[in-house]
């Protein structure tokens, strides 16, 4: 995951809100386990497509599941995955239950999320009666297989 201090992509922003608000956001984000920068990242995204009447300007969109999650981490604290910090970094890798209910919680289209799997995997594709068959690449040696549906 990104170190947001040290990072040229991101600013740090300041204000001053009333005693309680700044108590229960605090306790909010510890209980859901949520960073607060997370959570203040989110809500200016949605202060600004308020505003604006648009969405924040992305610099890209995700190319992998590691980037879709990093990207979106505080949504998907709450959707019940497991492992959102490894799956951010690149450690791990969904399980296609998983990665149905990322791709469901953040609405995204079928053609895309086959783009985010397949550049996950770097995987070569086959199609048969059960479905797609999904390897990943090793030249030319499968090293695991999973069925995408």
């Amino acid at each position: 995951m990104t170190d947001r201090r040290r990072s040229d992509d991101y600013k740090q922003i300041s204000g001053y809100i009333p005693l309680d608000l700044a108590l229960e956001f605090k306790s909010i984000c510890a209980r859901l386990g949520i960073s607060q920068s997370d959570a203040i990242e989110e809500m200016t995204q949605e202060w600004i497509a308020k505003k604006t009447g648009s969405l924040a300007k992305k610099t890209q969109a995700p190319k992998t599941i590691a980037d879709l999650v990093q990207a979106n981490m505080a949504k998907l604290k709450r959707c019940g995955v497991k492992n959102l910090q490894a799956l951010a970094k690149g450690e791990v890798l969904p399980t296609p239950g998983d990665f149905a209910i990322i791709t469901s919680a953040l609405a995204i289209p079928e053609e895309e999320r086959k783009q985010i799997w397949q550049e996950t995997f770097k995987i070569s594709v086959y199609h048969d009666a059960k479905g797609v068959k999904l390897y990943k690449d090793s030249g030319g040696v499968k090293e695991d297989e999973c069925e995408y549906s």
